[in-house]
């Protein structure tokens, strides 16, 4: 027994002098993540903390840049046909896989194939059902045919990296995978950390950092410690609000901050009395102090909340109805709707047990109570909450949130149209209708698509079934000897240029 110490002291001493001596090497990017990942495959993964590595190992057709435009990535260029029912994809012919195999038209195929079987346990299988068949035409040119015309499909295919055919039905591919992004994966002690290493004939250049080390560090005190003891390089988001100004000021820190494509809203069921008079939830909409929300539960991180549409995007609507924060003309408008002094009203508002959605649960109990509307709120368990939204009609309000709208028909069809898979506030809208069918209809880059989307979201916001609380903000944080790094609006892809950063320690 007594000789177990020492040998324990020095396996410790190690571990630390080796922690110590990979930190401080410049051939070293320690990144932090906020948690673990549960897999490698973007055929199987839906979370953040995957896709941030994934991002990095493997590559879509297609992908987003920093200004939330799609650049080419192992496509050269895309093209729509007439009708908008083939999209042809020109792949890059200089691309191979960390084994050593070509990349070509097979793999693309393989990879929609395997996600389209209906056998296979693929879970975003339904962004992909529009491709009724793949043609292959040469080993880089592949058409994919749609059933229905469909514009906004990139958009999910910019979301889906491509897997080798010839490794693509190895057992341990979920845990051990290959691609042809920058990095290869070396190495993984789940919830310690996974080791990538430079792939030194990536297309797109040889890495300028030999070696990235993703950290999952879940609590975020402990994290920002580590990345202030310089134990950690760069992290995205798990920003406490509260630290962001100390954070700006210290001149060793760079604090990255940008437009996320998020936002909170409280939704109205338009079934429930009196959330069926148009007028009566426009009287509510005035009760929230969209300002002083951002500023006193999120510190001023994100911004008032105005339609739908992320003001990231192009298709956002500056001119549409705005619900400003004004008791006397909530109280006006309940009179108007024929309930003068809340007229005895009750409503049953349901929220998650987050404390920050809580928070504005209250506040809006609050300044309802100041007109005359008495709201209850109801905290429940995620599962329980999202169950009695989506699986039920069971509530009168609720406050949730949207997160990865990337395009206006993400962020409005599933919602608001009367068909929605998501239109829980149970609204119906024949010109919305038209509208947003006939948006998945035209080249989204032209000035068609944006009149489409910018009407449609006048229609929701005359309409009023949400009241739109939020828009939510991404944050970053990294060493300044770290160069070439920034937010993404789409935090799983903030690292997608990883090859090209510096460490100068």
């Amino acid at each position: 027994m007594k000789q177990k110490v020492p040998v324990l002291a020095f396996v410790l001493i190690c571990l630390v002098f080796f922690s110590i001596s990979t930190l401080a090497n410049n051939d070293t990017l320690v990144i932090s993540s906020l948690g673990e990942a549960p897999g490698l495959d973007p055929r199987m993964e839906t979370d953040v903390y995957s896709f941030e590595r994934v991002n990095v190992i493997m590559e879509p057709l297609v992908v987003f840049n920093f200004n939330m435009e799609l650049e080419p990535r192992l496509a050269k260029s895309w093209a729509f046909s007439e009708d908008n029912r083939t999209i042809t994809f020109s792949l890059r012919d200089d691309v191979i896989w960390h084994d050593g195999e070509p990349f070509t038209a097979q793999d693309v195929k393989y990879t929609y194939r395997w996600i389209l079987d209906p056998d296979s346990e693929a879970p975003n299988r339904g962004l992909y059902t529009d491709i009724e068949r793949m043609e292959i035409e040469d080993d880089y040119t592949i058409h994919f045919h749609l059933s229905q015309s469909n514009v906004f499909l990139i958009n999910n295919i910019a979301r889906m990296n491509i897997v080798p055919e010839h490794a693509g039905e190895r057992s341990d591919f979920r845990v051990n995978p290959i691609g042809t992004g920058p990095y290869k994966f070396s190495n993984w002690v789940r919830d310690e950390r996974m080791e990538l290493v430079a792939f030194d004939d990536y297309w797109g250049g040889q890495p300028i950092i030999p070696n990235v080390v993703f950290r999952p560090i879940p609590e975020n005190s402990t994290r920002l410690l580590a990345f202030e003891a310089g134990e950690v390089d760069a992290f995205r988001g798990g920003i406490v609000p509260q630290e962001i100004s100390r954070l700006e000021e210290n001149p060793d820190f760079i604090l990255h901050r940008t437009h996320d494509v998020g936002y909170n809203y409280m939704g109205m069921n338009t079934l429930v009395e009196p959330l069926d008079n148009l007028t009566f939830r426009r009287a509510l909409a005035h009760l929230i102090n969209r300002e002083g929300i951002v500023e006193r539960i999120f510190n001023g991180v994100g911004y008032p909340g105005v339609s739908p549409v992320p003001a990231a995007l192009p298709w956002f609507n500056d001119d549409v109805r705005r619900y400003d924060y004004n008791l006397d003309r909530s109280r006006e408008l309940l009179e108007e709707a024929g309930y003068p002094d809340g007229g005895d009203v009750s409503l049953r508002l349901f929220v998650w047990e987050a404390p920050d959605m809580v928070r504005i649960a209250e506040i809006i109990q609050f300044e309802a109570s100041r007109v005359g509307v008495s709201i209850v709120v109801n905290v429940e368990e995620w599962g329980a909450f999202l169950s009695r939204i989506t699986a039920s009609d069971d509530y009168d309000l609720y406050l949730l949130g949207w997160s990865g709208q990337l395009d206006p028909d993400r962020a409005m069809y599933r919602q608001f149209h009367t068909e929605g898979s998501f239109n829980d506030v149970n609204i119906s809208n024949e010109r919305l209708d038209y509208l947003l069918e006939k948006g998945l209809t035209v080249p989204p880059d032209s000035q068609d698509s944006i009149d489409i989307y910018r009407e449609a979201q006048e229609i929701v916001l005359d309409l009023c079934v949400y009241a739109f609380i939020n828009y939510r903000e991404e944050l970053a944080l990294s060493h300044s000897y770290i160069d070439g790094m920034q937010a993404h609006p789409y935090n799983a892809n903030t690292w997608i240029n990883i090859h090209q950063f510096t460490k100068n320690k």
